[in-house]
């Protein structure tokens, strides 16, 4: 909404220009910069509410991150940042361009490729470790990400093997 000072000044200043201008001018004058101080003000307000909640979203984030392997409630998390669900959800898609249930997928679909390709688990255990309700739901969402099955996908890591090189010989 708009400051309610704002609008009297502007209300008070429209009504001194209507009148006599030239007479009005030094209080035009004043009530000019008494307006751009008021904007200065409600400037140096919103900013700090962005810092804000750019602290709040980047907390968001290292909690996500670190308790990748958990089903998160979004709400609470938000209750656990003293923000409102619907203001908080609505900025992290506006700041990050996703949601924070598709921030928490991608978190643990980086963890899964991190264990499929430098581990030798199976599927059915990096599906346990991130938390994901069944070896088939990882495959399903890692497929949509990737295009690859995990065990597709891990196979495309391993390098071809020069089976058919040649001995040079002396």
């Amino acid at each position: 909404g708009l400051d309610p000072e704002l609008l009297l000044a502007f209300e008070h200043c429209h009504s001194l220009a209507q009148g006599n201008a030239p007479a009005n001018q030094a209080a035009l004058s004043t009530l000019g910069l008494h307006i751009l101080a008021l904007l200065e003000r409600a400037a140096k307000a919103r900013d700090k509410v962005q810092r804000e909640m750019d602290n709040v979203i980047g907390r968001a984030h290292l909690m996500i991150t670190e308790r990748y392997h958990q089903s998160l409630k979004m709400e609470d998390l938000a209750h656990e940042l003293n923000v409102g669900y619907s203001h908080f959800r609505q900025v992290f898609k506006k700041r990050t361009g996703m949601t924070l249930k598709q921030y928490h997928l991608q978190v643990r679909l980086q963890k899964a490729q991190n264990l499929l390709a430098n581990t030798s688990k199976t599927v059915k255990e990096v599906a346990d470790l991130l938390g994901f309700d069944s070896p088939y739901h990882l495959s399903k969402q890692f497929k949509t990400r990737t295009g690859f099955a995990p065990k597709h996908w891990r196979n495309s890591l391993k390098r071809p093997k020069n089976a058919g090189a040649s001995k040079r010989g002396t």
